[in-house]
Order: structure tokens, then sequence, then C-alpha cells
């Protein structure tokens, strides 16, 4: 691997934002939270182009659905509620 230096300006702001995810990933500069980043994102690029297959963590897992039976019950109800009522209007005209 070649080393090279590169300068970038950047925003004070988002320097400080590096500086910060550096300290919370435990990375010593700036620099390696810059090519952390760099290198997580070639890695989804090229998932999405499909040049590589995904690892066991990056697999999506289908979400489990939680059904709320009492909300799903209380709709039924209502709705039976207003068709015998629209049933009734129907029957009295």
């Amino acid at each position: 691997m070649v080393a090279s230096i590169v300068s970038v300006r950047m925003p004070s702001s988002l320097v400080q934002k590096l500086r910060e995810l550096a300290e919370k990933n435990h990375f010593l500069d700036v620099s390696e939270e810059v090519r952390s980043i760099i290198k997580a994102q070639i890695r989804k690029h090229k998932l999405r182009l499909g040049e590589i297959k995904p690892i066991e963590e990056e697999k999506v897992e289908p979400k489990i659905l939680r059904v709320d039976y009492k909300t799903k019950n209380l709709v039924k109800e209502e709705l039976i509620t207003r068709l015998k009522k629209m049933i009734k209007e129907i029957e009295n005209d």
C-alpha cells in the first residue's frame, strides 16, 4: 500500500464532529475516522451493486410483526356496527 498525504478543507463543524466520532470509536485521530467512514461507504456501495456478498451481520432480518388483537377486534366491531346501521337505513327506505 502506498502512503499518500492528502489535504482537505472542510468546515470546522465537520472537523469537530469527526473528532467526536474518532473519540467515540476509539480512533487515535481524525484521519483514521475518515478512512473508516470511506471503507464503510465503499463496502455499502459494493453490496448494493452486488460486487461482494454480505456477511452475516449485514443480512437484513425480516421484521417480526406484532399483531394488536385488541385494536383489531375493536375495528372489526366498529365496522360491523356501521354495516348494521347501513343495512337498517336501506331497509327503512
